[in-house]
Parts: structure tokens; sequence; C-alpha cells
């Protein structure tokens, strides 16, 4: 019966550039002649918009149409999730196909049997993918809030900045582009002299070479009228983030200040301008889940008149959005929390004895990494010279037809091998963190733990925000309690730090016995303590 049915082809990406767009479903055309050339396609659909909605893919709407009208019983598609990453359009294809409307499915990296079994499998693999669009969706928000609160836009930097692109993807911050934020300001300074209008000081800033960041093969892209008023309305060069409707204090570098920035909207004529906002710094603000429904915790803050003082005292409290009805968790104030996070920070608070032994031990490794490193550098350079030297040799040898043609291929195939072997080494060698550099790290780590509750407790909101963060992630609060899924390397001296800190105090009581027995002690307690340095350092590594 497959022989007889006609086929319609569905092909879709909507995730990426139209430009690679075009090539993905390209590829995907391909693919269908490549395995399907031996059915009966009546007719390709392409699709350029996203299977996440219903009723948003019209190419996907009038092939349903068709089918349902009998010009076609089977759809051929790359995967499932082509087809759908929504609960109505899952439904949709499976109730066809279960009522006889479809007669088969093909697909080029998926096997579909049209049985009981068959269905129930493809409404699973339907489900995985609107799984994974609604979890990358939700991770995607998450990501862009804790950037957010930590005072970072997310995105493309504005003109005058530049995304550090230094940094892994996610973490990039902004820095001041060197070479166009200068200009910006001599061209706000002209601006505010208020003998300028912004039509000429765009023309200076023309005069002047200013162009984008994005440069054609032409030579270079002028600065468009539209941006340069975009840029004089935008309060990020006065410092503040403008995100989703909501206005926030960033952690970049202001090219102006703020009252430059409202004078220059008085200039331009926008009387509405902004007005300073009021600096509230929550430490933990954006950073908590509920561990209930996992809405997010906001911070509300709360006064109280003390009759005794005579005056207001502000009180803030961490709770649930509650945006879903059925939570009931209450509210923990900020101190209650503080004295939470302190609690967790002590388990880290290690002895200074013991961060002097994890410092001299890793300081002696790294000389010695050192000295490793370089033979095992110069002995792969070494091995990829001598590789090379004997494809040469092989080469004339079979120039000078003292090897047959066959022999020499198998051994130049082989010497290809050896070399391409060698030389990814080298490349995977380079990109990856050098041993004295993870040692370093590992140092930064035992420093971070020795003192993180010291600078907690003395630090400002931003540096207790980014020790919190340091602890680790899916922070969340059950109950008014805190918790959190620690970093790994953090674990063998959370679990051990105590422990190690009581020995050594019961070992420096004047009753603890003899000196050479304490002698002994301590050397057991350095070895011990040298094997959760030698943890922690593992992990890091795996980590990386």
């Amino acid at each position: 019966m497959n022989d007889q049915i006609k086929y319609f082809a569905y092909v879709r990406k909507s995730t990426e550039g139209e430009e690679r767009q075009v090539l993905s479903i390209e590829s995907q055309k391909d693919k269908v002649k490549e395995f399907f050339s031996d059915l009966d396609i009546v007719d390709c659909f392409e699709e350029r918009h996203s299977a996440f909605k219903p009723y948003n893919r019209p190419a996907f709407e009038e092939m349903i149409k068709r089918i349902r009208k009998g010009e076609a019983h089977g759809i051929i598609s790359w995967h499932p999730d082509r087809l759908s990453r929504n609960e109505i359009d899952a439904s949709t294809i499976t109730y066809l196909v279960r009522t006889g409307v479809i007669y088969n499915l093909k697909f080029g990296s998926y096997n579909f049997d049209n049985s009981p079994e068959g269905i129930m499998m493809l409404q699973l693999a339907l489900s995985q993918s609107q799984y994974f669009s609604s979890k990358l969706g939700k991770d995607v928000k998450r990501g862009l809030e804790k950037k957010i609160s930590l005072g970072w836009l997310p995105g493309v930097a504005p003109e005058g900045y530049l995304n550090d692109t230094r940094l892994e993807k996610g973490q990039r911050i902004l820095i001041t582009d060197k070479k166009r934020a200068p200009m910006l300001r001599k061209a706000f300074d002209l601006m505010l002299t208020g003998a300028y209008s912004a039509s000429y000081v765009y023309n200076k800033l023309n005069e002047w070479g200013y162009t984008t960041r994005k440069q054609p093969k032409s030579g270079g892209k002028r600065l468009s009228r539209s941006t340069w008023y975009k840029i004089l309305s935008n309060p990020f060069y006065a410092g503040i983030i403008t995100y989703n409707g909501k206005e926030s204090q960033g952690s970049h570098k202001p090219i102006i200040t703020l009252d430059e920035y409202n004078r220059i909207q008085e200039l331009v004529g926008k009387r509405g301008c902004i007005k300073r906002p009021k600096r509230h710094d929550f430490p933990l603000s954006g950073l908590m889940t509920c561990g209930v429904c996992g809405c997010s915790i906001t911070v509300e803050r709360k006064t109280k008149y003390i009759k005794s003082k005579n005056g207001i005292r502000e009180y803030l409290y961490y709770h649930c959005t509650h945006k879903r009805n059925n939570c009931q968790q209450i509210s923990v104030s900020e101190p209650e929390l503080f004295k939470q996070i302190k609690k967790e920070l002590k388990k880290l608070e290690m002895h200074p004895l013991f961060l002097n032994w994890t410092l001299e031990r890793l300081d002696r490794d790294k000389e010695e990494l050192k000295k490793t490193n370089k033979i095992i550098v110069n002995n792969q350079s070494d091995k990829l010279v001598e590789l090379v030297a004997e494809k040469k040799d092989l080469i004339s040898m079979r120039a000078k037809k003292l090897i047959d043609n066959e022999s020499f291929s198998e051994q130049l195939k082989e010497l290809d091998k050896l070399i391409n072997g060698a030389k990814q080494d080298k490349a995977s060698k380079e990109n990856k963190k050098s041993p004295e550099e993870l040692i370093e790290l590992t140092k930064e780590r035992f420093r971070f733990c020795a003192h993180a509750l010291k600078e907690f407790e003395k630090g400002n909101p931003k540096n207790k925000k980014e020790l919190f963060v340091s602890l680790g992630s899916n922070r969340m609060i059950i109950d008014k309690k805190l918790s959190i899924s620690y970093h790994n390397w953090l674990l063998p001296i959370r679990n051990n730090v105590e422990k190690f800190n009581a020995e050594l105090a019961r070992l420096e009581s004047p009753k603890s016995g003899e000196d050479y027995r304490k002698s002994e002690v301590l050397t057991s307690l350095n070895l011990r303590w040298l094997g959760v340095t030698d943890d922690v350092r593992t992990k890091i590594i795996l980590s990386k």
C-alpha cells in the first residue's frame, strides 16, 4: 500500500537568521530527495515560522487542509520536531494518523510504525519536542533575568560599547568602545552647550569619521540619523538599563551623567524625561526561586513606626511572587536570609594553616608542572616534525620509483592519520586551560572559601550578591529555608572543613599532650588535608 501513497514533504527552520534558514531548508529538501526518491511526493511545503505556538504556521495549516481533502495521505519530514513543538499540532498529527486520514509518516532521522505502539512512540517524540522548547525558553528567560539583576544589558552592545568576547557566551559584560565612545562623548558635549541642534551635531559626527561597528565590504557604514536620535534618548548612556519596560541601574561605565542626560532631553524637546531613579540595593533580588511552585522570589519593602525611638524602621522581606495561586509559601526577612547564608559560608571558612598548606602545595606542583609541560610540548613538536619529514621522504621515494603505488598509498594514508592526530592533540592542548592556569584557579577557589564569610559580613550589596551567586545554582526558598545546589568543587571543602578545624583546635589546646605527639598528629592532619586539596583540584579540572 505504501507504493500507492501520495506524500507531502514538509521542511521547517525558524530559529536562526534568514540566510541560514534557507541553507537549512535546502539541506532538508536534499535529504528528502536522497532518502525517499522512490516515493510519490506531490508537493513540498517550506515553513519559516516557529512551531512552538499553534495556529502560527500557514504552510503547515495548508498541508493539513489538503490532506483532509485527500490530495495526499502521507507526510515526509526530517524529524517529528519539524512537524510540531506544541500540543495542539501534535494532537492533530496523531489523530489524523489514528483515524486513517494520514496513512503513513516518513522521517529522515526517526522510524515510524503505523501501529498503536508506533503512534504512542510518536506522541512521546512530539511531547519531548514540546518539552525541549518550553525548557529552552524558560532557561533563556532565567539567564536574561540573572544578567539584568547583575546590572548587564543582554544582547548586542549599543553604539559606544562592545560585548567582551573574551568571556564565555552568557557571561559577557559590556566594555567601553575606546574608538567610538570618545567621539560620542564629544558629541554629547556639543549638545550640552545648547548652542547646536541635534542635526548639526549628527553632521559633525559624520565629519569626524564616525562609523558603526558593522562595516560592509564597501569600507564603512555611517551612523544613521534615526540611530543618532535613539542614542540621544537612550538612558543607557547615563548608566540606566531599560528592559521590558523596567528601569534598573547598570554595571557598565556611563558616558554621561544622569543630569546631563536629562539636560539633553530638555534640549531635544522631550520634557517628559526620566527622573533620577531611587537606588534600591537588594542584595539577593532576582537570584532565587520558590522551591514549591518555581516562581521568582521578589523583595518587598515594609516600614514600621517605632514609638520608643520616635522614628520609622525599614524591613525587607523576600517572598514568592505567587503567580500560581496554589502556592502558600510565606515571606522570610532579609536578616534571616543573611543569617542562613553566613551559616553556609561558615562551613567553608578554614583555619589559615589549612589555606597555607594548600597554597604551598599548589605552588610546588605548579613549578613541577612547568618543567613537565615543557618536555611534553617539546616532545609533541618533535613528533610532528618527524612525521612531516617522514612524509616528505616517502613522497621522494615514490618520485624516484623506489616504492610501488599501493605501498605508497597505504603508508601515506597512515602518516596523514598520525600527522592529523598530532595536530589535533596540539590544538586541543592550546585551547584548554593549562595545568598552571588550573592550579591558579584552585588557589583562587581556596582563598574564596577562606575569606568569603568576612567579605560577606563587611561587603556592600553588590559584594554580597556576587558571593551568594558564587556558591552555586538552583537557589531556592522552601518554608523560609534556603536551598542551594553547590558547585561540585565546593563539596570537598564544605564536607570537611568543620571536622578539620575542630581537630586542629584540639591539637592547639594546652591540654593536648606532648610536643612530639602534636607533631605526629599535625603531620597526619597535613596529609589528609592535602587529600581534600587534590579532590577539589580534580573536580575543577573535570568541570573545565
